[in-house]
């Protein structure tokens, strides 16, 4: 094999084909043929054009890693006679690729799949990966059978080690539910002795802000468990208290508890426990959100500026300490996050700092600063008019947006989906060579290394699953186009999201089976196929957004890393190595 080498992009180490674990199973070889049947496949997903012929024809394959790969493209490509031909392949002998079918189903959305979905979860004991998919699925179905089917196994699923992880997806599933349901079968489990269990029973209960879910939230918030504990706080929110009418739970009793769990020793705790405090408008809330404008850590200070502008009775308290807030000398997150409620209270004091920031380095920082002074009418055009003038200014200020379209917004996001490629299937079938069959005969996952001013981040890359995906990585990678964009979006103990990067294309979404877990690598997007890199990293679970995001990889080193991004920073340099 020959290896390239170049500025942008370093591909070493030499591919260990057979030798892991997957491949001592002795798998059957894929022959010529096969990485063509993949490579038909591939060029389906790419196009999304449901060529049933060809999909029938691959699902009846002999070979089974085509067989399962057909599926996944069903899955990927919605058209209404998707669950139909997936029906024979249901009883398929290989367990893979039944757990496979249960993942499509739930992608297509099928109400009619619930009952075999149903039976498949139940039976977890004889296909826990099936099991656990068809869990999964239910949640993205979200029929009011699939919420009854998820209720009674999680009511009656034995508390044991093979049907746990079931039990976990399925009170995900429960979760994505957001309007108020039974509450008992997930009560069942915020006791549990597993953590894993506690916090998703603790996510489901607080996800369709149910008022009668409260009163629990409240003591899991005391929970031993930081995992636990972050979520519990986010359901304390005085519009529930309010409808929950209790004498025993009021404001002053979770907006005390919101103050202690500020002081948490857990990061993500004191950032959501904070995120809710900012809603609560007594003395005492107000004053320990002001306090945190001037914590070092920007997932405080952020979060308790952001919505400060709610609290128009207090102006003469709140404008002056936004005001210090967005100062040239604080952290640009900061002041971004200070400036646009100081717009809304106190629109004069807000000038001097977007003033400043329209000659700020970063574009974001100058887009908003722009956007900002234009919401504010004639009083905010005059500042525009006059840094127009300005000649250290003009030539950074931001051009008004065209007719039709806008500028700024969301990195990645796009109105419409790709258009369908014209690409010979060679293309495709060099793709499954280089990405799909590595990896079937045992090779370990090619992994990105980006060097960021915060440290390095080490990603594994799933080239296997998400091969359309990777090839633009690795094409933004050695063209040096991944160098340079700024994480432009940082949600506090949510995402870390990088600007578009100049030339990316938008990408088919390759949804499977990975999950997005805390550490997530994805790219930004609107919709399935809308997307285009930037790039994002998770720092929590998504459970939310399941079936809707790519997984295109994880961090295995340097999740403290993304942890401490701030705005503006950028990757410096990046590699991918296959291992």
């Amino acid at each position: 094999m020959t290896h390239r080498f170049s500025a942008g992009l370093a591909i070493a180490g030499v591919l260990l084909l057979c030798t892991s674990p997957r491949a001592a199973q002795q798998r059957p070889p894929l022959a010529p043929a096969d990485v063509t049947s993949i490579a038909e496949l591939l060029k389906i997903e790419d196009t999304r054009q449901f060529d049933e012929p060809t999909l029938t024809r691959l699902l009846a394959s002999s070979h089974p890693e085509v067989r399962r790969r057909a599926v996944v493209t069903v899955g990927r490509v919605p058209n209404l006679r998707g669950p139909a031909i997936l029906e024979p392949i249901k009883a398929d002998k290989d367990p893979e690729i039944v757990a496979t079918v249960t993942f499509a189903l739930g992608q297509l959305k099928d109400p009619a799949g619930v009952p075999w979905l149903t039976e498949t979860m139940n039976g977890w004991a004889a296909n826990a990966a099936a099991a656990f998919e068809a869990a999964r699925s239910l949640g993205k179905i979200r029929s009011p059978e699939a919420r009854t089917a998820l209720n009674t196994f999680v009511t009656a699923a034995p508390n044991e080690p093979g049907a746990r992880r079931v039990i976990g997806e399925a009170l995900l599933s429960l979760g994505r539910f957001t309007d108020p349901g039974d509450l008992a079968p997930l009560l069942k489990w915020t006791t549990s002795t597993d953590v894993e269990l506690r916090w998703r029973a603790t996510w489901a209960l607080f996800r369709p802000r149910n008022p009668a879910a409260v009163p629990h939230l409240l003591t899991l918030s005391k929970d031993a468990s930081p995992e636990v504990r972050f979520w519990a706080v986010r359901g304390l929110v005085p519009q529930l208290i309010d409808q929950l009418a209790s004498p025993t739970l009021t404001r002053d009793i979770a907006s005390a508890r919101l103050r202690e769990a500020v002081k948490d020793a857990d990061r993500r705790v004191r950032t959501e426990a904070l995120r809710v405090l900012t809603a609560y408008d007594d003395d005492a809330s107000v004053a320990a959100v002001l306090a945190e404008l001037d914590n070092p850590d920007t997932w405080m200070s952020v979060s308790a500026a952001e919505t400060l502008g709610r609290h128009k009775t207090r102006i003469a308290e709140i404008a002056p300490r936004l005001a210090a807030a967005s100062a040239p000398t604080r952290p640009l997150a900061l002041r971004l996050a200070a400036v646009t409620p100081l717009t809304q209270l106190a629109p004069p004091l807000a000038l001097e700092t977007l003033g400043s920031l329209l000659g700020h380095p970063s574009v974001y920082a100058r887009t908003v600063a722009t956007q900002a002074l234009r919401n504010m009418g004639p009083l905010g055009q005059q500042r525009l008019d006059a840094a127009a003038k300005d000649p250290t200014l003009k030539d950074l200020l931001i051009a008004p947006p065209t007719p039709g379209g806008a500028r700024g917004g969301a990195a990645g996001r796009g109105g419409a989906a790709a258009t369908p490629p014209d690409r010979p299937l060679e293309d495709y079938r060099r793709l499954v060579e280089q990405w799909i069959v590595p990896a079937y005969n045992g090779a370990a996952n090619p992994r990105a290394v980006w060097t960021t001013p915060k440290g390095e981040i080490e990603i594994e890359l799933f080239a296997a699953d998400a091969p359309l995906g990777m090839e633009e990585l690795v094409r933004l990678t050695e063209s040096g186009a991944i160098v340079g964009p700024v994480f432009s979006r940082l949600v506090p103990n949510f995402v870390a999201q990088q600007a578009t990067i100049p030339g990316a294309n938008r990408l088919r979404d390759e949804v499977n089976q990975h999950g997005l877990l805390r550490a997530n690598l994805a790219w930004a997007s609107s919709g399935l196929d809308t997307g285009r890199p930037g790039y994002t990293l998770g720092n929590t679970p998504q459970p939310h957004n399941e079936g809707d995001f790519t997984s295109l990889g994880r961090v295995v080193r340097g999740m403290d890393v993304v942890d401490r991004l701030e705005l503006g920073d950028a990757i410096t340099a990046a590699r991918v190595i296959l291992r």
